[in-house]
């Protein structure tokens, strides 16, 4: 799932159905639940989703990252160091980085919630850096944050949020 301006629908469906025989079936009740629920997560109104979700195409490791994830609380953020340790995997921090650059439910799993220990945002499958910061500051209630090339004060903030939910 991808999210983002000028994006190319049929260009997507394209890209996750092209190495499978799939039927894309639309079901406007149920899509239009969906928007309505990640609008109401934009406005602050649903800290969490409870889906049902299908990881099954994942691996066992993928799996646990992404689980361990959707623990992390609305307006939390958390260290890739975190999910590696919770995991069980303390030293697999490029891994548990890799895994959620594959995640295929951004927001849903809100793998925006983990950011680099020293601050920067570190990337974000769900439409880059400016979208996981502006999706932190949708759930922090905080302004300002710049992006990871940027240093001093926009790390300080983020290490002062990360540290204080520790």
């Amino acid at each position: 799932m991808r999210f983002g301006r000028g994006l190319d629908v049929e260009a997507e469906l394209e890209r996750l159905t092209s190495e499978e025989s799939a039927v894309v079936v639309e079901d406007r009740l149920k899509l239009q639940r969906v928007a309505d629920s990640i609008l109401e997560y934009l406005e602050g109104r649903r800290p969490r989703f409870s889906y049902r979700l299908d990881l099954g195409a994942l691996t066992e490791f993928s799996r646990s990252v992404l689980d361990v994830t959707r623990s992390i609380p609305y307006g939390s953020l958390r260290s890739y160091k975190w999910v590696a340790d919770m995991i069980g995997h303390p030293r697999a921090v490029r891994p548990v980085g890799q895994a959620l650059s594959h995640n295929p439910l951004p927001i849903v799993v809100p793998c925006h919630r983990v950011v680099q220990s020293d601050g920067a945002l570190g990337g974000y499958s769900g439409g880059g850096t400016d979208m996981k910061r502006r999706l932190i500051e949708i759930e922090t209630g905080q302004t300002g944050l710049l992006l990871e090339s940027d240093t001093g004060e926009s790390r300080r903030h983020v290490r002062f949020l990360l540290d204080s939910e520790s």
